[in-house]
């Protein structure tokens, strides 16, 4: 996310800002009037352009990843965007490791100061460096370019990230699973009808650049694991299958976990070629993961795409039938529902019109 501050007239430096209570307590209500990270994330830079002396406010996460070709995981900045309908698959990731100035804030866990370099372009000579923190250290950055250094203004950023924190504490506690750490099945409905909403909303200029590609992951023979190994170890295989998960997407799809060994990933504008290509790679990924004391584990796959006149049930209905479908023949493979339609392996199912009433 990065949003150019207004600029002052030629040649006249624009005022310092002056923040009264009143306006200090109105802006912080406008942060927490959605509660999404997201949403969140996009107000705090809004509100703090109000505040501070900027050229440019940006925000970035740290997100682990795998390279193309390369089975070693490593950590990446990510912009955090304000629209992310039209993010693309191949969107420029920067190596964390190759900005010394980013992992001299990691390593500090405090603001950095430094000048800006030619390759940052002409601008702010300056730029403030905050860390964001999460429940794992820091999992992000807060970036201003200024002209000059401001303490106020670092300070009140310093503080705006302070309540940030732990509001999204709060919000991770009521919509992540606590032990995967993946979105939980109370905010699963909520984001899936956004979504149709959103495929509702869209004109036809864009009905092909917005899609959404919904598929319900579960662990094969998981109830063996757990007679056999214990719960305990029935939780690490959860543990280990939902990290395959998260360096396997990419950084922009949603990961959930649903219930017991049933997971749900929603890819982000991919057509059907491209889904089963992403889902395969998924299910080789699980196949050949060595997962500690129980050893190979594998995944049966079910996915669907979500149409603008779906109900989240609906969707989640034709992913688990075609998941149903991968069960009956075999396990550890990947079905799509569209096509086994289109195949006559399984009738569509027709949506039920009565009303029932209690």
């Amino acid at each position: 996310m990065r949003r150019q501050a207004r600029s002052a007239c030629p040649g006249h430096r624009k005022p310092m800002v002056n923040v009264d209570t009143r306006k200090l307590l109105r802006s912080l209500a406008k942060l927490i009037e959605k509660p999404e990270i997201k949403a969140l994330q996009v107000s705090l830079v809004q509100t703090l352009e109000q505040l501070v002396e900027a050229e440019s406010i940006s925000l970035f996460e740290i997100r682990t990843l795998k390279q193309v070709g390369s089975d070693q995981a490593e950590d990446f900045l990510v912009p955090v965007g304000i629209d992310d309908s039209f993010e693309e698959d191949d969107a420029p990731l920067i190596l964390l490791r190759e900005e010394p100035q980013f992992m001299e804030c990691c390593r500090s866990q405090n603001l950095v100061i430094a000048p800006r370099s030619a390759a940052d372009g002409a601008g702010a000579p300056l730029r403030f460096i905050h860390p964001i923190f999460g429940m794992k250290g820091v999992t992000g950055f807060l970036v201003i370019d200024a002209a000059e250094h401001i303490e106020r203004d670092q300070e009140m950023a310093a503080i705006f990230l302070g309540f940030i924190r732990n509001y999204i504490l709060l919000l991770n506690d009521n919509q992540r699973d606590h032990l995967t750490g993946l979105l939980n099945r109370k905010c699963f409905d909520d984001k899936v009808m956004k979504m149709i909403l959103t495929l509702g909303s869209i004109n036809k200029r864009d009905a092909d650049k917005v899609c959404y590609c919904l598929a319900v992951l579960d662990i094969d023979h998981f109830k063996r694991v757990n007679d056999t190994y214990g719960h305990l170890m029935g939780d690490e295989v959860l543990l280990h299958f939902s990290q395959c998960m998260n360096e396997t997407f990419r950084e922009y799809d949603l990961l959930f976990r649903v219930g017991g060994e049933e997971f749900v990933v929603v890819l982000r504008n991919v057509d059907a070629e491209r889904a089963q290509t992403v889902m395969e790679r998924f299910r080789k990924v699980v196949e050949t993961h060595y997962f500690p004391q129980v050893g190979q584990v594998t995944a049966s796959i079910g996915v669907t795409f979500i149409g603008p006149h779906d109900l989240p049930g609906m969707v989640m209905d034709r992913a688990d039938q075609a998941l149903y479908f991968v069960k009956e023949h075999g396990r550890n493979q990947v079905a799509f529902y569209e096509q086994l339609v289109a195949q006559g392996k399984l009738l569509p199912k027709q949506v039920e019109s009565d009303i029932e009433l209690f």
